[in-house]
């Protein structure tokens, strides 16, 4: 009997550049229609490009994630998105984990999300919080989108490794930039 090779295939996570717009966009907008996420529009996602990564299965594109600063105390992790045929391996959870490692480089006390996938970011460590508990992201985002009076998204949060010197959430958790910052560790 003849052994089949097994065929591994390759993950590599690394920053978007400007030829991963029309992928990233492809991507999320498809599952959006389909309501497993908010759109995306052209503009913001060049903005934002810094603010995401890219997963590679054998060198081609198969998913996106992105870690947005809010704050100084708060970074949120958007579009996380992963091709259908490269679900189920993981990926989504590569991606956030790069994501969360990538805000306690940072120094970031916490990171949230809306999301209609609870039970991804459950398995993460996030908890679910109320709206009115992460008043940068509604007063940034929430005011300018289409389903602002009719959110359906969750919000849910994470307290990184720092988060013990980080004001509590809440609408009076405003640090103004070099106030209340975490200490970071040395």
């Amino acid at each position: 009997m003849e052994d089949t090779p097994q065929v591994l295939e390759q993950l590599s996570l690394r920053p978007a550049t400007v030829q991963d717009v029309e992928p990233i966009l492809d991507l999320v907008n498809d599952l959006a229609a389909d309501g497993e996420m908010l759109p995306r529009s052209p503009a913001t996602t060049i903005e934002r490009l810094r603010d995401f990564v890219v997963a590679e299965v054998d060198g081609r594109f198969a998913g996106c994630g992105a870690l947005a600063l809010v704050w100084t105390d708060m970074a949120e992790i958007r579009s996380i998105a992963v091709a259908k045929e490269q679900r189920g391996k993981g990926l989504g959870r590569k991606m956030a984990l790069f994501l969360l490692e990538e805000a306690e480089r940072l120094g970031v006390a916490r990171v949230m999300a809306f999301t209609y996938v609870t039970g991804f970011f459950d398995r993460l460590g996030f908890r679910e919080v109320d709206h009115a508990a992460l008043p940068h992201k509604v007063f940034q985002d929430c005011l300018n989108c289409p389903k602002f009076h009719r959110c359906d998204e969750v919000a849910v949060v994470k307290d990184l490794s720092c988060s013990q010197d980080a004001p509590p959430l809440g609408p009076l958790s405003l640090p103004m930039p070099g106030r209340h910052l975490p200490k970071r560790k040395t």
